[in-house]
């Protein structure tokens, strides 16, 4: 199986070094309400997945940052659609955002980890 692209590897949420092994322990399919578990180490190159204490909360920001594109998203579209009422956008925002916190969480520490964690790709550890 080839190394996944840079992207790829980040939307199938996989190690930044080897881009084999996986961030999260569990699949969202699999067992839903364990969506926050990480693995501490990457199980194919045994890198470190949290750099250092409390490194994920910086992660907060990213989260903040897709809850507002969904917001303006789901109002942009319910507004083209002719919704009037605030309690439309209110409730449907509120339900979408409820349905979306585990890929909410799991996104935003991935991408944050790609971005700050400081673990750069190396091809001897993606075999």
């Amino acid at each position: 199986m080839p190394t996944p692209t840079y992207l790829e590897a980040v939307v199938q949420g996989k190690c930044p070094r080897c881009r084999k092994g996986n961030i999260f322990t569990y699949a969202l399919s699999e067992r839903f309400f364990l969506f926050n578990k990480m693995n501490t180490t990457c199980p194919n190159c045994e890198v470190r997945l949290e750099p250092e204490p409390g490194f994920y909360q910086g992660a907060m920001y990213i989260g903040y940052g897709i809850t507002m594109l969904v917001i303006i998203l789901v109002s942009l579209f319910l507004y083209l659609a002719g919704q009037s009422s605030e309690w439309v956008y209110t409730g449907t925002v509120i339900g979408i955002m409820i349905l979306l916190i585990p890929v909410n969480y799991r996104y935003s520490r991935i991408l944050y980890l790609y971005f700050f964690g400081g673990i750069d790709f190396d091809k001897r550890y993606s075999r």
